[in-house]
């Protein structure tokens, strides 16, 4: 089934299931906001199995709560339901997440609000706007109250979303390979165990990253009996059984990567053993002990190869960068007239947007660059990924046009005919594969991403409403850049002005790093694994800069460009 046909299939079924029932305990209260973390917590819902003479409020309650704990197959969540209805529930069909309350209407308990998202079997997040009605059926059983129609799949409120279940990244090979692309998944914490983590590898990529990924697990392989563990050096085995032994040093070390960046989800996992039927298999790379080191795996992760720190931009024409103290440093053999400027995640390779129609001066940083013509008027959105430089402007007949340029400065035209809308904004992610973007859609800014296939096109557009609250949908996006692996800024509105918003890739977390005394045009972010820093650019050139933890601080130097590395 679809992403798509499970979110109308979850949110029917939610919606459709209602009994008449008895309740004469009335209960209402807010709305409880919180937005979906990629991270627990730290405060874990304990949930309790009924009690004697519970009040039908109570009940409802308690069997909400219960549905994050999974363990035994919800088994305290079970109890609170019918002895008929405790075995027909089915909880593992799917999750919906709302935000809402519980009150009584007639001689029943109804949970009424708005659905917040949906998870597949898979845990993939996507973003769902649905209005949210559920009748429990309560009804006296033995003399006590129990539910008679709980939902099919699993309700969870943001706020137990957000304290019970933990996001975990499952990698998978780029096509082009020598990189691993992760795709965020959403367990419960309590589930976030090694088993599950290769249970997942083993389901494969999604409909969205299929097409510029493959999975390094050969076909037929599968989890042992003996499952994956982990000891207390942080050390997992995974016993594989059907792993054909005549694989090829590239294969098992594509094998070794994969597991093992996925398997780094869980804190303190530091290395991977690999048995297949019982036996050790070798992996290229591992120590004298048989374990590959996640240390030796660094080079598949493009962020690892984060090189400077520092905030380029363009200053009275000069392409430079800012000092400690926030002042300006021309770059050497900088000349004037310079609209743009970029630099390579690793600061190898630095570029210089000039003109219009544009030229390019590109190579090495701090070498001498080689000059190309673009050809594209109004060039804007220059950045850098996989070592190649990436323009947006207009062709030659005024048609919008994106170009990607080599550091010997060849061009290569992307093909943008899949996008439903003229691009507004873009940027790629650091394995170069994955692209957030900004399309106007029939006059409206909107949020999404797309993939790029085969070096040069964009494919699978898919939109994603971003919601800052439980009311609020981020509008008027004008500038977005990627801040993380699975993590984007975005420069939007949330209707109480502009401002800064780090976003999930798959809209599961929205976070607001406001608030703003200016209106900026432009954002940049330091891709860094746990995401890093983020400046803005005013129309009239202030620059603001933002830290992790700490406010927005206005930069010395006034810039008609900014951009960090990457």
């Amino acid at each position: 089934m679809s992403l798509r046909n499970m979110l109308t299939w979850l949110v029917a079924a939610v919606m459709a299931l209602a009994l008449g029932a008895c309740a004469d305990i009335p209960t209402s209260g807010p709305v409880t906001e919180v937005s979906a973390t990629t991270q627990g917590r730290g405060v874990q819902i304990a949930p309790e199995p009924p009690q004697k003479g519970m009040a039908a409020s109570r009940i409802v309650e308690g069997f909400l709560q219960a549905m994050a704990d999974p363990s035994g197959d919800y088994q305290v969540a079970r109890q609170y339901l019918t002895s008929s209805a405790r075995d027909a529930w089915g909880p593992k069909q799917g999750t919906v997440i709302y935000d809402g309350w519980v009150e009584a209407v007639g001689d029943g308990m109804e949970l009424r609000g708005t659905t917040r998202g949906v998870l597949d079997t898979a845990g993939r997040f996507a973003v769902s706007r649905e209005s949210l009605s559920h009748d429990f059926g309560l009804v006296q059983e033995a003399g006590e109250w129990r539910i008679s129609a709980p939902p099919q799949g699993v309700l969870l409120s943001s706020y137990i979303f957000a304290r019970s279940y933990t996001a975990a990244r499952s990698y998978f090979i780029s096509q082009s390979g020598q990189t691993v692309i992760p795709e965020l998944i959403h367990l419960p914490t309590s589930e976030l165990t090694p088993g599950r983590v290769v249970e997942a590898q083993m389901a494969g990529p999604g409909t969205f990253l299929s097409p510029t990924v493959r999975s390094a697990i050969p076909e037929g392989a599968k989890l042992g009996s003996a499952g994956a563990t982990v000891d207390s050096s942080g050390v997992v085995t995974v016993a594989l059984e059907g792993l054909r032994a005549g694989l090829s040093d590239e294969a098992r070390r594509e094998l070794g990567a994969q597991l093992l960046w996925s398997l780094s989800s869980i804190p303190r996992v530091s290395g991977l053993r690999l048995t297949s039927d019982g036996k050790a298999y070798p992996l290229p790379g591992q120590n004298e002990k048989q374990i590959l080191e996640l240390s030796s795996q660094q080079g598949y992760q493009p962020l690892s190869r984060a090189g400077s720190a520092d905030l380029y931009g363009v200053y009275e024409g000069r392409a430079g960068k800012l000092s400690s103290d926030t002042s300006f440093v021309p770059l050497s053999g900088s000349e004037p007239a310079a609209a743009m400027t970029a630099i390579s995640l690793d600061g190898t390779l630095t570029a210089t947007v000039t003109g219009d129609p544009a030229k390019v001066q590109i190579g090495p940083s701090g070498g001498a660059p080689i000059t190309a013509d673009t050809g594209l008027t109004q060039a804007r959105s220059a950045h850098f990924a996989q070592g190649r430089l990436w323009l947006l402007g207009q062709g030659s007949g005024g048609q919008q046009q994106m170009l990607s340029m080599s550091s010997q400065g060849s061009t290569t035209a992307i093909d943008l005919s899949v996008l439903p809308g003229e691009v507004v904004d873009f940027s790629l992610d650091a394995s170069g594969t994955r692209a957030a973007m900004i399309l106007r859609i029939d006059g409206t800014p909107r949020f999404g991403l797309a993939s790029l296939a085969g070096g040069n096109q964009l494919t699978g557009w898919q939109e994603i409403h971003l919601m800052a609250s439980q009311e609020a949908e981020l509008a008027d996006a004008v500038s977005l850049d990627w801040t993380g692996e699975v993590s984007v800024a975005v420069i939007a509105n949330a209707g109480s002005g502009t401002s800064v918003f780090v976003v999930n890739e798959d809209g599961s977390e929205v976070t607001d790093l406001g608030p703003l005394s200016v209106t900026p045009v432009q954002v940049t972010a330091l891709p860094r694994p746990g995401g890093d820093s983020v400046a803005v650019r005013t129309g009239d050139g202030v620059v603001l800069l933002y830290e992790q933890h700490s406010a927005w601080q206005q930069a010395r130097t006034p810039m008609a460009w900014i951009s960090y590395p990457g």
